[in-house]
């Protein structure tokens, strides 16, 4: 059975409001359940001639029922999940669904838990805090934003120097992801509270760098290495209380920023301890592809030579974490690194989850590295 179907639950959180959307006039719940058990979603569209909602490359249509209302039934169980809803062929976003951040937008979603997914629930604990922080980037040439987490004894330990993860995001999102969507928040304050993470900072920028190239507006995703070292960091370690060396760094990211990850953190092994490569990759295919706005060149993976020796690596990367969804789309570039890997007989942590390429992976990823790093300090 389901849970938290009608009352208050962080579930229906969104970016402009925790509480969920009170149904105004001619509008209803758009999520609703039936005595089955069975989920749908429902729209007032009175005047629309076909009403249909888009999930994972498919789209559902709707059915108008005898109340006017347009509904479907939901075909997802639980997790979070992209939805798009189209009126007589036109996208629009609807204020009845939480939203969030995705394809590079603003973007619905329906977000259903079952009690499996109590380690991202906001619990009765001591909770951290997630700020935005602005600063100035002189790769841009413009103000941009970074999300922070930190601790709830962050406040309370005032002479402390805490470790730092910098956490990415994947393509087409941006730096609220991690706690919009995968409320890294609530999990790592989870953690803490059992005991099985050490009070870490979280810093999440923005890995869709924009630039101008041409009189063009671009994103150019290899800029985030530039920015990370004379923009973010420098910015972080002057405002907050984290630490500047090897021991105290970590880097993580999903998708594209678990691409950044292992592009920026097997360059500069100096200052990171640790690498969590989501629904990763360890190969650079973004480049000279159809994602590659700036229209770079392939890449050579230059960053991959220092998997050439795998005593070395182990040295600079005791923690190297890899997972991917059994069902992800992008399975035959993780098992085409897990060919490499094997090949340079490189150590690291490998992991598989039931799921696809989306945030209910991607939370379970963050959660078990979180309690794999910064234990020695």
């Amino acid at each position: 059975m389901m849970e938290n179907r009608n009352g208050k639950s962080n579930i229906n959180e969104q970016a402009l409001g925790f509480d969920r959307v009170l149904p105004f006039e001619g509008q209803v719940e758009t999520v609703t359940w039936k005595e089955d058990g069975s989920c749908y979603l429902r729209f007032a569209v009175p005047n629309a001639k076909i009403v249909s909602v888009f999930i994972e490359e498919t789209e559902y249509p709707c059915v108008k029922n005898g109340e006017g209302i347009w509904e479907m039934e939901y075909p997802i169980r639980k997790g979070i999940q992209y939805v798009q809803l189209l009126v007589d062929g036109t996208e629009f976003l609807t204020p009845m669904l939480p939203i969030t951040y995705g394809y590079s937008r603003p973007y619905n979603y329906v977000a259903l838990h079952t009690k499996e997914d109590d380690f991202f629930r906001i619990k009765n604990v001591p909770h951290g805090s997630v700020r935005r922080e602005y600063f100035f980037s002189q790769v841009t040439g413009e103000w941009e934003s970074c999300m922070v987490y930190t601790p709830y004894v962050y406040e309370k330990e005032t002479e402390r120097v805490f470790p730092v993860l910098y956490l990415q995001h994947g393509h087409g999102e941006n730096e609220i992801g991690w706690t919009a969507s995968g409320k890294v928040h609530f999990i790592l304050d989870n953690l803490i509270a059992e005991g099985k993470a050490v009070p870490f900072v979280v810093v999440m920028c923005n890995g869709m760098v924009q630039t101008v190239e041409e009189g063009r507006r671009i994103v150019n995703f290899r800029l985030l290495e530039k920015q990370l070292f004379q923009d973010v960091m420098p910015f972080v370690e002057e405002k907050f209380r984290v630490g500047r060396t090897k021991e105290m760094r970590a880097m993580a990211g999903l998708s594209m920023g678990s691409m950044q990850t292992s592009m920026i953190g097997l360059t500069h092994p100096e200052s990171f301890c640790a690498l969590g490569i989501f629904s990763g990759f360890m190969r650079d295919f973004i480049s000279g592809g159809e994602m590659d706005m700036s229209h770079g060149e392939p890449s050579v993976n230059a960053h991959l030579a220092l998997l050439k020796d795998r005593e070395e690596f182990a040295r600079q990367y005791p923690i190297c974490f890899r997972a991917m969804g059994t069902e992800d789309p992008y399975w035959e570039h993780f098992a085409s690194d897990d060919e490499i890997l094997r090949e340079k007989q490189i150590s690291h942590i490998r992991k598989e989850y039931p799921g696809a390429h989306d945030w209910n992976v991607w939370r379970m990823c963050i959660y078990d590295f979180a309690q794999l790093i910064f234990k020695n300090l």
